[in-house]
């Protein structure tokens, strides 16, 4: 993914890992002494760090006090449906139905944040979700023997 901050294009690679690398113009950013980016340009040196956005359900890149999320922005009333999964699946489900209502909403979110977004991703996305109930359902089962 890439974003653009004060006229810098920054490149995010391994944006779900624990340590993404960020790049500016073909080179990975310089680091500091505790492993943070650092972003030098006419504004100073700023620090770079990545985070993950509750409301948004998607990653977010924090240069200084700038704040930029990553890929497209969800609609309402799809964060809606995610909170209402995620609800069902822990009132339902326990703490293994959480965990299978939020890895298959971040799944379903990541598809949906992408540039290209054709009708084919829309399907999968809300597939995801399913496919999470049909995983949770077979974790129960086997877990109930």
């Amino acid at each position: 993914m890439s974003a653009k901050v004060d006229g810098t294009e920054l490149e995010i690679a391994r944006l779900w890992s624990r340590r993404p690398v960020i790049t500016a113009g073909g080179r990975e950013l310089p680091k500091d002494e505790l492993g943070h980016y650092q972003l030098r340009d006419r504004r100073g040196v700023r620090t770079v760090t990545t985070t993950f956005d509750w409301r948004q359900f998607g990653p977010r890149l924090r240069v200084g006090d700038t704040d930029v999320l990553l890929g497209r922005p969800i609609p309402g009333w799809v964060r809606v449906a995610y909170l209402v999964l995620l609800v069902v699946g822990v009132g339902l489900g326990g703490a293994l139905g959480g965990l299978v209502a939020v890895a298959s909403a971040m799944g379903s979110a990541a598809l949906l944040r992408r540039e290209d977004r054709p009708a084919s991703i829309v399907v999968a996305a809300a597939l995801v979700p399913l496919a999470g109930v049909v995983v949770y359902l077979g974790l129960a089962t086997a877990l109930a023997r």
